[in-house]
Order: structure tokens, then sequence, then C-alpha cells
């Protein structure tokens, strides 16, 4: 949030400090370095993208990751998506309703999650005018259609999609938008503050530059999301399978099944790790929208 109020020191503007240059996964952008600031830690990608569209373009994958396209890796993903749904389902308690799912990428954890709640009717979103394959029998708006569908749902749900845009406000507007007044809105964001962030430095996979824009800390999201009128409940850690892209990267390789095999055998030491450390891969944020 260069140049803006702090949300640590109120009347002050953030003052950022360089984290030095990043992988570009793009291969699009070139040179690339993260800025945080020093006293709220929230982080900024450079150099500024106004408009992100092109980085996206023909990808359909979860979290715009490069996927392992083959039934083995989506067997894997519709286990480890069903224990995510099954967490996420406890932390917004007896909700029901219409939920819409902002970007929703290839569809699979909204297919999963849909199935796995019965007392909610999942839609997903995204860029695209036509439904992700995974989506072919379920509910599905495109973001065109989105601009008609005010007050329409009964919550959102945005799982690490605020960190992809520039202008977050403006992002955090088209999610909201949708979701009627008192609605539920859930954020996760990855966490900038997250140990491994530490360890791995810049092969750490939640960096993803320049996908990802901006990295939120705790105190950075309850500012942003404040900010938009909307109540922040509980913001909680939560920990999200990232060791095995995160080796990937460091030994120079692309993501493949082989990864994501060495991911799920290392996450109890990386859960392990957060745990003790208390510094989660990921932020939760749970909110009411409040007009």
């Amino acid at each position: 949030m260069q140049g803006e109020e702090c949300p640590a020191a109120p009347g002050r503007s953030c003052h950022s400090k360089t984290r030095g240059g990043y992988i570009d996964r793009s291969g699009m952008v070139g040179a690339i370095e993260i800025k945080r600031c020093e006293t709220c830690g929230h982080g900024v990608s450079f150099p500024a993208i106004p408009d992100v569209a092109f980085l996206y373009e023909g990808r359909q994958s979860q979290d715009f990751q490069p996927d392992a396209r083959n039934w083995l890796s989506k067997w894997i993903k519709d286990i480890a998506f069903r224990f995510q749904a099954k967490r996420l389902l406890k932390d917004i308690g007896s909700f029901e309703g219409r939920l819409l799912d902002f970007g929703c990428g290839s569809g699979q954890f909204t297919r999963v999650l849909d199935e796995t709640a019965d007392n909610l009717d999942v839609t997903g979103c995204d860029f695209f005018a036509e439904p992700p394959a995974e989506l072919r029998y379920q509910s599905y708006i495109g973001h065109d259609e989105l601009a008609l569908a005010k007050d329409l749902y009964d919550g959102a749900l945005a799982m690490h999609v605020l960190e992809h845009d520039d202008d977050t406000r403006a992002l955090l507007d088209r999610i909201t938008s949708p979701v009627k007044p008192g609605g539920l809105v859930v954020v996760e964001v990855p966490n900038v503050d997250c140990v491994w962030g530490d360890i791995f430095g810049r092969y750490w996979d939640a960096w993803y530059v320049p996908y990802h824009r901006h990295h939120f800390s705790q105190i950075s999201l309850r500012a942003v999301l404040k900010a938009q009128g909307l109540k922040v409940e509980a913001i909680r850690g939560v920990t999200a399978p990232t060791m095995g892209r995160t080796l990937a990267n460091l030994f120079g390789c692309k993501n493949s099944v082989f990864w994501i095999m060495v991911g799920i055998t290392l996450h109890p030491l990386q859960l392990a790790g957060e745990v003790l450390t208390r510094r989660r891969t990921a932020l939760r944020a749970v909110c009411r929208k409040i007009a």
C-alpha cells in the first residue's frame, strides 16, 4: 500500500524497503522486486501492472498454477480439496444459502465444496464466459454477467484471489457487490509473514510474482477489508500445501505429479513448522458485508 496511510501507524504513509529481486514466473515481465512496509508489513510487487489480464490468457488452472493434467493429480487434489472444504465449512459455521466462489479457476475446489456442503448452493465465477470442464454440470457465472448480480448471493468466497491485482480495493468491490447486505464474505490470501518465506526466500511458492501483486500481513489485510465496509469477525492462520511447488522452484523444475507427491510427504513437516512458529501459509478472513 505504497504511499497510503499505514494501517499500523495512523497519520503516516507506508515506509517501504525493497526485499530485492524475485523470479518472474510468467516469463513476460522481466526484473521484479517486492517492497515491504517496515511498520505494517504489507508487500507490493514492482513494476506496477495496471491490467493483469495478459498474464492469465488461456489459463484455467486452480489458483492460476500450472496443473499436472492427469487422473492421478486430479484424484490427489480432490482429496486435498475435500479436506480444505470441510475446514472451511467449520470456519463459516451455520451459514447456508447461495455462495459465489469468485475466481474459481479450474472449478475443481468449487465442485468439491458444492458436493461436500449440504446447505450451500455454490456458483463458480471467473474470467471465462463458458464454465470450465469441472463445472459443466454445476452453476457458473462469467465476470461480464457479474455486474448484473448485485445483492443476489448470500455470501462470497475469494480463495487466493485478492493478491492478484494491483487495485485490491476495486477487486474487493467486484467480489462483494453480488453479496446481500449482512451476507458472508470469506477472503483467503497468502501470509507474507509465513515462516517458509524466510527460510526459502524467493523460491517460496507463495511469492509467485508477477501474478501476486500484493503480499498481505494480518494488519494490512484487516485494514483493506475494513476500508471496504466489511465487518471482520475473525482472521485465522491456515496451512495450504506449498512445499512441493517450493522445492520444484528451488531445483528449477516445473510442477508435476512428482512434486505433488513430495509436497504430500513433507506436509506434516510443513504443518509442524507453521504451528510451532504460529506463522501459517495463509490468512483466512471471515467477514460480514455491512452495506
